[in-house]
């Protein structure tokens, strides 16, 4: 299991569009992957719990990656978090 820390870079956080642009990538990998942010957590598998966090632009969240994937899970879903379109 890895994690690695990153700052929400989308200007209007994880809205609808990026919440399922992070379920749709999560489901090309293997492994599990987690958001963690404030004590709360979310499958990135579940477009609703990662909504749920209500992550706004400049708040900072950790990806946690386990799996045969793990690392790769982990880049691909901190590229898009980190992306600010």
């Amino acid at each position: 299991m890895i994690h690695r820390e990153v700052v929400v870079g989308h200007e209007l956080g994880v809205h609808a569009l990026v919440a399922h642009d992070l379920a749709e990538q999560a489901a090309h990998f293997d492994s599990s992957l987690f958001l963690r942010t404030g004590g709360r957590s979310a499958s990135l598998r579940n477009v609703v719990d990662v909504l749920a966090l209500g992550l706004r632009h400049g708040d900072r969240v950790s990806i946690w990656a386990d799996g045969l994937d793990e690392s790769e899970a982990l880049e691909a879903t901190a590229d898009i978090l980190q992306s600010s379109p």
